[in-house]
C-alpha cells in the first residue's frame, strides 16, 4: 500500500486497520475490518473524503461478493458452490491475496472515477 500512496493509521482497536492517501481530488481512506470473533474473515471499508463531489459522498465497502453476509466477506472458506466443483475446502492464503488484489483494482477505479465493479457494496449501515 505504500507503493500506492497510502500511510497506515495508528489504532486502538486491533479489529481496525486504517490507510490514507492525499489526492488533488480528496482524501483516499480504506480500513481492513476483522471478524468481531477472530476468526479469518475481513472486508474493506473505503470512503473518499475532502471532496464536495457527490459521486463519493458515501462510502461502501470491497467484498468477495456483493451482499451483507459474512459469506461475502475475504476469508480461507471457500463459498459452497466452489467447494462442490473444485472439492477443496479451502483457499490458501496466497488465493486471497491474489482476490484482494484483483478486486482492490475496482476500488481504484471508484477513487478515480466513481465506477462501481461487482466487488464494491453500499448500504446505508456503511454511508
Amino acid at each position: 500500500m505504500k507503493s500506492k500512496g497510502f500511510e497506515k493509521q495508528k489504532s486502538t482497536d486491533p479489529h481496525f486497520v486504517e490507510f490514507r492517501r492525499v489526492t488533488p481530488e480528496g482524501v483516499d481512506v480504506f480500513e481492513v475490518k476483522w471478524d468481531k470473533y477472530w476468526r479469518p474473515y475481513f472486508v474493506i471499508n473505503f470512503a473518499k473524503e475532502k471532496t464536495d463531489d457527490p459521486k463519493w459522498e458515501k462510502g461502501g465497502r470491497l467484498q468477495r461478493k456483493r451482499g451483507g453476509l459474512l459469506s461475502c466477506w475475504f476469508s480461507l472458506s471457500r463459498p459452497l458452490i466452489n467447494k462442490l466443483l473444485s472439492l477443496r475446502w479451502s483457499y490458501q492464503p496466497y488465493e486471497v491475496v491474489q482476490e484482494l488484489q484483483q478486486a482492490f483494482i475496482e476500488l481504484e477505479k471508484w477513487w478515480e472515477r466513481g465506477e462501481i465493479g461487482s466487488h464494491i457494496y453500499f448500504s446505508s449501515l456503511h454511508a
